[in-house]
């Protein structure tokens, strides 16, 4: 019985460590990336965090082989020219000569879908997450907007928003 316990100890406690450990990544991710997002956000007017909470999800906070081979941060799928060589396979992921290269193209993917005009300058994070949803830019669907809005939810990814709006001046509601 007494091993059982210190089996479920020290199980706890490596649970526990993970936990605080990925936290930790994530938080760290955030600092390092929301001055990009942030002026993303503001140049073509989607929230800071979609950007930051999709970004999160999809380069597992900047830890995945695909963002740190490729500078894929959002798992958007093209042309690259070297995973064969960083990654051991051909990837179907684009590969982005850049952080910010990055950022931009997954604006630009936005910016091109029909329902961007309509929520162009919306801060509800929920909108768009329902909006991507439907127009596919996800395969998980459901599963896909769960974790990004647990994501935003858990690091207040939306006060990022509101801070836009005091920046630029503008009111918009959230969530």
């Amino acid at each position: 019985m007494n091993q059982l316990k210190k089996i479920v100890a020290v199980l706890s406690l490596v649970v526990l460590t993970t936990v605080a450990t990925a936290q930790k990544a994530v938080k760290n991710y955030i600092k390092q990336y929301d001055d990009l997002a942030i002026e993303k956000a503001e140049e073509h007017q989607i929230p800071v965090s979609i950007i930051l909470g999709v970004s999160i999800v999809e380069s597992a906070a900047g830890k995945s082989l695909i963002c740190k081979a490729l500078n894929n941060f959002f798992g958007i799928k093209g042309k690259n020219w070297s995973s064969q060589k960083k990654m051991g396979y051909k990837s179907a992921y684009k590969e982005y000569k850049t952080d910010d290269e990055s950022f931009e193209h997954f604006c630009q993917v936005l910016r091109k879908k029909k329902f961007y005009k309509n929520l162009k300058g919306n801060k509800n994070y929920k909108e768009w997450l329902n909006q991507m949803n439907k127009a596919d830019y996800a395969s998980a669907k459901q599963k896909w907007i769960d974790d990004i809005t647990i994501t935003i939810e858990k690091y207040d990814l939306d006060k990022l928003d509101e801070q836009q709006d005091e920046r630029t001046g503008t009111s918009t509601v959230s969530k």
